[in-house]
C-alpha cells in the first residue's frame, strides 16, 4: 500500500465522520438561538403587563395629582392660627349663636398667622391678615412683607373667606379690593397663657386665657358658631385699642378667641357675611339679608 493510500483513508475517514457531526452541530446551535428567541418573547410579554402595572401604580398618582391640580385654578391651601377679639363681654354671647352683648354689636379684630401655605406655586408660609369689623365697616389688611405675588394670593384669599363671595367672583372681588386693603406690620403672638395682635396704623390687643378650675390648662370652647375653628381659647383682653377712620374702640375685659384652622380652597364659606354680630344699623342697611358671623 503506497503513502498516499495509508494517508487518504484516515482522511477519507474524517471527512465521512466529520459531515453529520457539523451538520447536528449547527442545528443544534439553530435549535438553542431559536428557542432562545422563543423563550425571550414569551417571558417579555409575560413580563410587560406587570412592568406597565408597576409603573402605573408608581407613576400614575404623581400624574393623576398633578393633571388635578393643572385642571383647577386658584388652588391653595392655609393652616395655622387665629388670633381675636372682640367688643362683646366673656364670653361673647355670638359664639353660642346668640346675639351680642352687653352692647347691641359685636366689633372684632382679627388676624390670621399662616404657619404653612401656598396658592398654586406660590409659598404663604409665615404672613398674616385679617381685619378690623367696626361700626364702618370693614379695614381689611395684609402683611407687608407679602411680596406682589403673594400679595394678589392673599387677596384672592381674602375675598373668599372674610369677604365670603362665591369662588367665580373671587378674581372681580380680589381686583376691587386691591386698593382697598391696607399692607403694614402685623404682630401676631400667642403661646400656653395668652395672644397678643398688634397691627401698625390701625391697633392692637392683649389678652389672657381664662384658665381653667385646675389652672394648669385654658377653658376651650369647641365647634362655636361664629369662627371657623375647631377649639376656641377663651381669653379676656386688658387691651383692646383699635382705630379705622372715625370708628375707634378703647376698651378692655372683653373677649378674646385663639384657636388652629386649616382651609383649602374647596372649604364652604358661606354666603356673604355681615361685617358684625347684629348691630340694628348694619342690619337695616343689608335688609336683614347675609349671616351673622363675626367677619368670619
Amino acid at each position: 500500500m503506497s503513502s498516499s493510500e495509508i494517508l487518504a483513508e484516515p482522511l477519507e475517514a474524517k471527512q465521512k465522520a466529520g459531515w453529520p457531526f457539523g451538520l447536528i452541530a449547527m442545528l443544534g446551535v439553530f435549535a438553542v438561538c431559536l428557542a432562545g428567541i422563543v423563550v425571550f418573547f414569551v417571558a417579555y410579554r409575560k413580563q410587560l403587563p406587570a412592568q406597565t402595572s408597576g409603573t402605573q401604580n408608581a407613576v400614575a398618582p404623581v400624574e393623576r395629582a398633578i393633571a388635578e391640580v393643572a385642571a383647577k385654578k386658584n388652588v391653595w391651601m392655609i393652616r395655622g392660627a387665629l388670633t381675636e377679639a372682640c367688643t362683646c363681654a366673656v364670653p361673647c354671647t355670638c359664639n353660642f349663636g346668640d346675639g351680642p352683648s352687653p352692647h347691641s354689636y359685636c366689633w372684632p379684630f382679627y388676624s390670621y398667622h399662616i404657619r404653612e401655605g401656598y396658592y398654586e406655586d406660590i409659598k404663604l408660609d409665615g404672613l398674616h391678615f385679617g381685619s378690623a369689623d367696626l361700626g364702618g365697616g370693614r379695614t381689611m389688611f395684609i402683611d407687608e412683607r407679602a411680596t406682589e405675588q403673594q400679595r394678589a394670593a392673599l387677596r384672592h384669599i381674602i375675598a373668599r373667606m372674610i369677604v365670603r363671595v362665591p369662588a367665580d367672583e373671587a378674581e372681580a372681588k380680589m381686583k376691587e379690593m386691591a386698593s382697598q386693603l391696607r399692607y403694614t406690620a402685623v404682630k401676631q403672638e400667642y403661646d400656653e397663657r395668652s395672644n397678643r395682635l398688634a397691627v401698625a396704623g390701625l391697633g392692637e390687643f392683649t389678652a389672657d386665657y381664662i384658665m381653667g378650675l385646675d389652672k394648669s390648662q385654658p377653658i376651650v370652647v369647641r365647634n362655636n358658631t361664629t369662627w371657623r375653628i375647631h377649639d376656641s381659647i377663651k381669653a379676656r383682653t386688658s387691651v383692646y385699642n383699635v382705630k379705622a377712620g372715625r370708628d375707634a374702640v378703647n376698651t378692655k375685659n372683653t373677649n378674646s378667641n385663639q384657636g388652629d384652622f386649616e382651609y383649602t380652597d374647596q372649604t364652604d364659606f358661606g354666603g356673604p357675611a355681615r361685617w358684625n354680630c347684629g348691630a340694628c344699623a348694619n342690619e337695616k342697611a343689608h335688609s336683614g339679608h347675609g349671616e351673622q358671623m363675626c367677619g368670619r
